[in-house]
């Protein structure tokens, strides 16, 4: 079975959604043209054992790419035609870059591949960079919230926003993804990740909410349905859909959640994102008529 259009939502949607901070550079056809083989060969794969095999050839190439790095027009050309998740926050030395994909296996569950680029240096920041690899560590419970992870333990997603501030002195990465997770739920996840001598750490504490400080926040719910969870650069806010079974006699059963076109928020204070319940959030794509923001639809 070919790859369904759930697993290629993300692939096609978020490189429409995202705009490269590099957009400004023109691609070079060659590098261009071995990344659409590269996942055109993932996405017409027919068995699992050919999409694990186009999922290692994909590692190894940005592998490649990243390790061999010869100019910043190399890097450039990589991020402006990356077509999956492709996610940006910072300047200077504080710039981050994170890319993401997926492959779907025929029973419906999801495997992941992920880089993290970082440490940018040199007279136009591009001279050099550090990288890390994210491996997807399928034994992993993806909806434990109180969990941090280890690069290569990483319970995987593909990332379409990345959020940047500070705590005293201290970058916090937010990082907002989808994960296909299976036939019956997908999930919407938020995480903090930071980057300490030279170590990336997904899943630190910063999330307080009432039930205590968290470290992950995830929306699960039902695989028919879309979820929104954005950042809201506008008021400075992480705005996400309440969930809420179709029948009260359903609770628990997050196949059956879906929207409840109400909204809660996480607003950054005092070096913590705080929950903040039932928000007010205006659709900021038709301001004039200050529609309110209920589209259940929502690609991101």
């Amino acid at each position: 079975m070919n790859i369904t259009f759930k697993s290629l939502l993300p692939l096609f949607l978020l490189s429409i959604i995202i705009i490269s901070p590099f957009s400004s550079f023109s691609a070079q056809t060659s590098l261009s043209s071995q990344l659409t083989s590269k996942f055109t060969a993932l996405r017409t794969a027919v068995n699992d054992v050919e999409r694990e095999i186009a999922h290692r050839d994909l590692k190894i190439f940005v592998r490649n790419i990243l390790t061999d790095f010869d100019s910043s027009e190399m890097l450039f050309d990589l991020f402006e035609n990356w077509p999956a998740g492709i996610a940006s926050a910072g300047k200077g030395d504080e710039l981050v870059t994170v890319i993401s994909w997926n492959y779907e296996r025929q029973d419906r569950t999801e495997d992941y591949g992920g880089f993290v680029i970082y440490g940018f240096e040199g007279a136009d920041l591009y001279d050099s960079f550090k990288w890390t690899e994210l491996v997807h560590n399928r034994n992993e419970d993806p909806t434990d919230e109180s969990r941090s992870y280890r690069v290569d333990d990483w319970p995987g997603a593909i990332y379409y926003e990345l959020v940047l501030t500070h705590d005293g002195k201290t970058p916090i990465y937010t990082l907002l993804g989808w994960d296909g997770a299976n036939a019956q739920v997908t999930r919407k996840i938020m995480e903090t990740m930071i980057i300490t001598n030279d170590r990336v750490r997904i899943g630190v504490p910063y999330l307080n909410r009432p039930d205590g400080i968290r470290k992950r926040h995830v929306l699960e719910y039902s695989d028919a349905l879309q979820a929104t969870l954005r950042y809201d650069a506008e008021n400075g806010r992480i705005v996400f859909d309440k969930l809420a079974p179709s029948d009260p006699s359903l609770a628990g059963a997050t196949a059956f959640y879906g929207p409840t076109l109400e909204y809660d928020a996480y607003v950054w204070t005092k070096g913590k994102w705080e929950l903040l319940q039932n928000v007010d959030v205006n659709n900021s794509r038709d301001k004039e008529r200050h529609r309110p923001y209920n589209d259940p639809r929502e690609s991101n």
